[in-house]
């Protein structure tokens, strides 16, 4: 049974990226468990190797109502990213409820959010839990398909079955949910071109409509934790391979710049997501590289790496409802409509990354007739 756990903080936050490493736009972080709470286990997990991180099975019990109140105080709100340290679908009760309770508040009012799972029972089970989400257009869904069928027990050994994943992305794409694949940490050396065209074709014919990726970061204990699970699957080749690619260098990496990163060099990286834009568009999809590559790598016209058009900063109308903002996808840096009159009436979003909560609160702006 997980630990009923309170949070003490806001919970509505940004990614704490300042700008100079920044792609991610402005989003409302959700916290629903500490950091590693989770028992997928995945070996090469970046939360789980955070020192304050925690294995066992916990969650933050007053978040739906937190989240309530704080969607009372605010007048601007980014998109909700549910839960950004562990799988908001992980086979936990309490967390699963959780999560249905999390959907529920921001279906109530009108905000656009998404989630990121490795749960394909789990993303049917919210399916039936709250069955409003078959008609709320203003949500969508990443599922992680890191690995083909016979190396996902080694990348997410307690996660949902590959296959499982499919038949939920499926289902949520029928059903016309937007749905994005992202295939990351792709980990070269254990993963080759052969594996990622798998993915692809089989995201493709599942109905996904947007591939995000990435070669993968690491620190100390997540990248020890990867290769002793690759040598304990019998795959001492491989973790040999991937020890030799992913390494510390010298060069300008942008996000990762700090010596405890471990990447692969610019040149694979470079040549990864090349041959993986090109073969996302060749199917239909659009394709977006996460973090450790600049907006130059994504296809063009997605308007931020997630691509799914209702993921939109809303403002609260006289009903206290939120209504999503014309061509506003909080990528302040990169795309604001109108940076002398934002639409979003704020400034100093523009500015502040992080946000700070004060700048979602209503405020007389000079910026808003």
């Amino acid at each position: 049974m997980a630990e009923a756990l309170y949070l003490k903080g806001p919970v509505i936050h940004d990614f704490p990226y300042p700008p100079e490493r920044r792609k991610c736009p402005h989003r409302a972080l959700v916290s629903l468990t500490p950091a590693g709470s989770c028992p997928h286990l995945c070996p090469m997990c970046y939360a789980r190797a955070y020192p304050w991180s925690q294995e066992e099975p916990a969650f933050y019990a007053n978040t739906p109502a937190k989240l309530a109140g704080e969607l009372e105080r605010v007048e601007i709100c980014p998109p909700l990213y549910i839960s950004q340290v562990t799988d908001p679908l992980q086979p936990v009760p309490e967390i699963r409820e959780l999560t249905a309770q999390v959907v529920e508040v921001a279906i109530r009012y009108g905000v656009a959010f998404h989630l990121i799972t490795k749960s394909g029972e789990g993303v049917l089970w919210l399916l039936r839990r709250v069955p409003a989400l078959l008609e709320y257009p203003r949500w969508w869904l990443s599922l992680t398909i890191e690995a083909p069928p016979e190396k996902q027990p080694i990348t997410s050994p307690r996660a949902s079955s590959v296959w499982e994943r499919l038949r939920a992305l499926e289902r949520c794409a029928k059903a016309g949910i937007f749905v994005v694949v992202r295939t990351d940490p792709a980990i070269w050396g254990l993963v080759r071109e052969e594996d990622e065209i798998w993915i692809l074709d089989h995201a493709r014919e599942a109905g996904a409509r947007h591939i995000i990726s990435a070669l993968g970061h690491f620190n100390r204990l997540s990248f020890s934790r990867l290769l002793e699970a690759l040598r304990a699957a019998g795959r001492k080749r491989e973790a040999e391979e991937v020890a030799r690619t992913y390494k510390r260098e010298g060069e300008d990496a942008g996000f990762f710049r700090a010596a405890s990163i471990l990447h692969a060099p610019l040149a694979l990286r470079q040549a990864f997501h090349r041959f993986m834009r090109e073969e996302a568009e060749a199917r239909g999809m659009t394709y977006a590289a996460c973090l450790e590559m600049g907006r130059e790598w994504d296809s063009p016209g997605i308007p931020h790496c997630e691509a799914a058009p209702m993921g939109r900063l809303a403002r609260k109308g006289p009903s206290g409802q939120f209504e999503l903002l014309p061509d506003c996808f909080g990528d302040c840096l990169r795309h604001c409509p109108d940076p002398q009159r934002p639409p979003c009436g704020r400034p100093e979003l523009l500015r502040q990354y992080p946000y700070k909560l004060t700048s979602l609160l209503p405020q007389p702006s000079p910026f808003w007739p």
